[in-house]
């Protein structure tokens, strides 16, 4: 059942009616969120836009616990993109801060949860520092079971079908024994089920290079909400909206 005692809503909240409304047995097992309107946030509150990278920071974290409640089995978050290095230098440099600062403040968050953190996407290219702690984060949650969180950082998905299809040609298999699954074992999201739910705020309308593989059947959710004010409201109304639909997968 949805584990309403770790929900801290009020009892005549709005938070708490849609939560009631929410019908377990029909929960997605794996959302994707494309986190977006950060710097629109900030500009709106007249802030830098390094603040609303923080204000982001903590809606994730709110969404995260979240999902961990509600019962959810993968959350995949775009977190930086490969096409990020394109921004200032230092907003690329405090958002490599924070991503760091954040894992440091992770393990009450992860262990309180049991959530267990996976990383995609291409970790060569980021700062040894931050390499390290990503990969001391992934040791100690990989026996947590109640949610796995997919973290993209430094992930396009392009490049992942690329590298995927590197490392198929690397290992010699023949082309009759390549199928869908064999593929999906060679992307980072080997092992994870395709997210049900992609969820993009602050109203574009785009995928960006996100999961392009993994989504052929998703059900696409997009909203005006910028992603720092994207709360546990706002992700109750995309699962029951969600819940509203009817999947097919091609068939009647």
């Amino acid at each position: 059942m949805l584990d309403y005692a770790l929900a801290p809503y009020p009892p005549q909240s709005e938070e708490t009616a849609l939560l009631k409304r929410i019908d377990e047995k029909r929960l997605p097992a794996h959302v994707a969120v494309i986190m977006d309107g950060n710097g629109r946030w900030a500009k709106q509150k007249n802030l830098k836009r390094n603040a609303g990278h923080s204000a982001g920071a903590e809606a994730a974290r709110e969404i995260t616990e979240t999902s961990a409640r509600l019962g959810i089995q993968y959350l995949t978050m775009f977190m930086f993109s490969s096409e990020n290095w394109k921004r200032p230098a230092g907003e690329v440099q405090f958002l490599l801060d924070m991503f760091y600062k954040n894992l440091v403040e992770q393990d009450e968050l992860l262990e309180k949860n049991d959530i267990k953190l996976k990383i995609i996407g291409d970790m060569g290219k980021l700062p040894g520092k931050l390499q390290k702690k990503l990969h001391e984060v992934e040791e100690n949650s990989q026996n947590h079971k109640r949610l796995q969180v997919n973290l993209a950082l430094n992930y396009g998905s392009r490049p992942e079908i690329l590298r995927a299809i590197r490392r198929i040609i690397a290992e010699r298999i023949p082309a009759d024994q390549l199928d869908e699954a064999t593929f999906g074992r060679f992307l980072y999201t080997a092992g994870c089920p395709d997210p049900d739910l992609l969820i993009r705020t602050s109203g574009e309308l785009r995928i960006s290079n996100f999961l392009l593989y993994q989504i052929a059947y998703s059900e696409l959710y997009f909203t005006p909400i910028l992603w720092p004010d994207f709360r546990a409201k706002e992700f109750f109304r995309a699962i029951l909206d969600f819940q509203g639909r009817e999947r097919r997968f091609g068939s009647l």
